[in-house]
């Protein structure tokens, strides 16, 4: 009697989780907050909603101050939001919010590797924040960017922290990626390694991807959606080709996003 009990208490726990896994990757709604930079005045973000599903990426554009990277923190819950909600493969941020953040995964300078120790140091330790996280595909992805194991974290270059911070936010197996400028400091090798990497973890359409970078030119290659943010705004969330072909209609002309982004704000100013 007690196994049949304990069988059924699995059934129903399997049931609740496959449910969860056909929720959204994220869904923001009414999503607001203000704050004030000395000499700049106020700065606020305003009312941003979308929903991105899962197997997909999207890529954040906007001018340096926009608010990109402001958003991405409001998601992570690094800075606290003013009102809206933020739900992480079905997780409510304000009600679960520990279950919510281990299902995120990070790469840009928020992030901080103990500078003292090696990289695998860094994922044995840092790992066991997250139940999911595997050290031997996190050892794996160091392999594949020629990262030693043993290399001291606080004595990697840019580029090295950046790879290194891609192969942990992909070892615990997240349900979404934020990347914040994660390119920058790549050459363009290993910028195209970096997004080989990105595209093969969408294949099984259990992780979402929010690339926020400058570098347009790689989510004209690899992203899903684009969405542009403009003084704190949403100014549109769609899908890349149906953005393109509107566009292109438009203005008669095919714009790659550098241009888009560049006649968005010049048309602002």
């Amino acid at each position: 009697m007690q196994k049949q009990v304990q069988n059924e208490e699995y059934s129903s726990a399997d049931i609740r989780e496959a449910e969860r896994l056909l929720c959204p990757a994220v869904r923001v709604q009414g999503l607001e907050k203000s704050f004030f930079h000395f000499g700049e005045g106020t700065f606020r973000i305003k009312d941003i909603s979308f929903t991105l599903e899962r197997g997909y990426m999207l890529g954040l554009i906007g001018r340096n101050g926009a608010g990109k990277s402001t958003l991405l923190r409001m998601i992570m819950q690094t800075l606290p939001r003013k009102k809206g909600l933020i739900e992480i493969g079905g997780y409510d941020v304000a009600t679960h919010t520990a279950e919510a953040k281990k299902l995120i995964g990070y790469v840009g300078e928020d992030f901080h590797f103990l500078s003292n120790d090696t990289l695998r140091e860094n994922g044995r330790v840092l790992g066991l924040f997250y139940p999911e996280f595997d050290m031997h595909r996190y050892t794996e992805l160091l392999n594949y960017f020629e990262l030693g194991a043993e290399k001291v974290a606080g004595r990697l270059s840019k580029g090295e922290t950046t790879k290194a911070q891609l192969a942990f936010a992909l070892a615990h197996k997240p349900e979404l990626l934020l990347l914040d400028e994660p390119t920058g400091g790549l050459d363009p090798v290993v910028r195209r390694e970096f997004l080989n990497v990105l595209q093969s973890e969408l294949i099984d359409e259990r992780m979402s991807i929010i690339f926020s970078t400058h570098i347009t030119e790689d989510l004209d290659k690899v992203a899903d959606y684009v969405a542009m943010i403009e003084k704190g705004t949403l100014l549109f969330f769609e899908s890349k080709e149906e953005l393109m072909e509107r566009l292109t209609k438009e203005t008669g002309e095919r714009l790659s996003l550098k241009q888009l982004m560049v006649r968005l704000c010049k048309e602002d100013k």
